[in-house]
């Protein structure tokens, strides 16, 4: 026996909308989720999502970071970067130093949040 459940609006973080220009994926709630749980919804938002010529290299005088909320952050910013090509770059970026994430790295990740504060509808349109 088939069950119709509806219209698709929401599953897994993603939400569907439709008109007549056609369909749009974004993951807002994801997003205010995930600003509301970093404790950055009320930060000022960044234009952009990764500093311009942000040097990634580490130094000596660069303290380490908890690796496991790292990970756990660079792993979130993942999923949202499959519906958001704007931040794909950056995500791609900090994600290099998983292993090894110092103050910089989540200096550079705090960025990419405050870029999706001030873009959290962001999404794609097919």
């Amino acid at each position: 026996m088939e069950k119709n459940l509806g219209e698709f609006r929401y599953f897994l973080g993603i939400e569907v909308a439709r008109s007549h220009k056609g369909n749009f994926i974004s993951q807002r709630e994801y997003t205010l989720d995930l600003l509301k749980e970093t404790r950055k919804l009320g930060c000022k938002p960044s234009s952009a999502p990764l500093e311009r010529n942000w040097k990634h290299k580490v130094s000596d005088n660069d303290p380490p970071v908890n690796k496991e909320s790292y990970q756990y952050l660079i792993g979130k910013l993942i999923y949202l970067a499959l519906m958001r090509p704007d931040i794909a770059f950056s995500v791609s970026v900090v994600s290099q130093f998983i292993h090894a994430p110092t103050k910089r790295h989540m200096e550079a990740t705090n960025h990419i949040l405050r870029y999706l504060k001030g873009s959290p509808s962001k999404g794609l349109l097919f």
